[in-house]
């Protein structure tokens, strides 16, 4: 599933929902998509061209791949549009962005941020989509940071979209595992206190 920014622009989430993908749209404290399945959870930030090199230049681009690092073992930078023309037009260096762009890849001592480049949002959306199916498939192994007292079948309750923490206890302490809740019918799981209708469908719809 990929939970969507409520800041980014409509057009691109329903494009996503468009190529079949589970889009939810929330405010997120990281990035502007967050790609989770089950424990795994790829961030990605979206910059158009132009402001991926006003971020050069005023220094906030390598802020925001400091804070991804320092959150995810690996972490997207999607460019989005034609960087030659943007070069030519703002005047700057073209080794400064190729720079920034090989620096973001190697210099983040804790996390990986990994810059993709896409002529338009149309690309972008197809990457999004093949990256969902790589973590859903668990072609890649991309562990979050995880608090040590955190308990992982609690953190992949919580990838259920309306279902926090106490949510999560509440329903690993009613039918004490997480192939009792995926195997649990719609009816049953409305028995856990807190778990409405809506809330027992979403559940029953994740695990399916």
């Amino acid at each position: 599933m990929i939970f969507v920014d409520s800041r980014e622009p409509e057009r691109i989430v329903e494009k996503l929902k468009s190529l079949g993908l589970d889009v939810y749209v929330k405010r997120l404290e990281v990035g502007d998509y967050l790609i989770k399945h089950s424990i795994y959870e790829v961030p990605v930030e979206r910059k158009d061209v132009n402001d991926f090199i006003s971020s050069i230049i005023d220094g906030r681009l390598f802020r925001q791949c400091h804070l991804l690092s320092s959150r995810y073992p690996l972490s997207i930078l999607a460019v989005i549009g034609d960087i030659d023309e943007a070069v030519e037009e703002r005047g700057i260096s073209r080794s400064a962005v190729i720079g920034a762009m090989v620096s973001m890849a190697i210099k983040n001592a804790q996390g990986q941020v990994v810059p993709l480049v896409f002529k338009n949002e149309d690309d972008f959306c197809l990457a999004l989509k093949s990256i969902d199916s790589r973590v859903s498939q668990g072609d890649l192994k991309i562990l979050p940071r995880l608090k040590s007292h955190e308990n992982p079948k609690i953190a992949m309750l919580t990838a259920i979209p309306g279902i926090g923490e106490k949510k999560a206890e509440k329903l690993l302490d009613y039918f004490g595992s997480i192939q009792r809740i995926a195997n649990a019918s719609i009816a049953e799981l409305k028995r856990v206190d807190g778990i409405g209708e809506k809330k027992a469908r979403e559940i029953y719809r994740f695990f399916r």
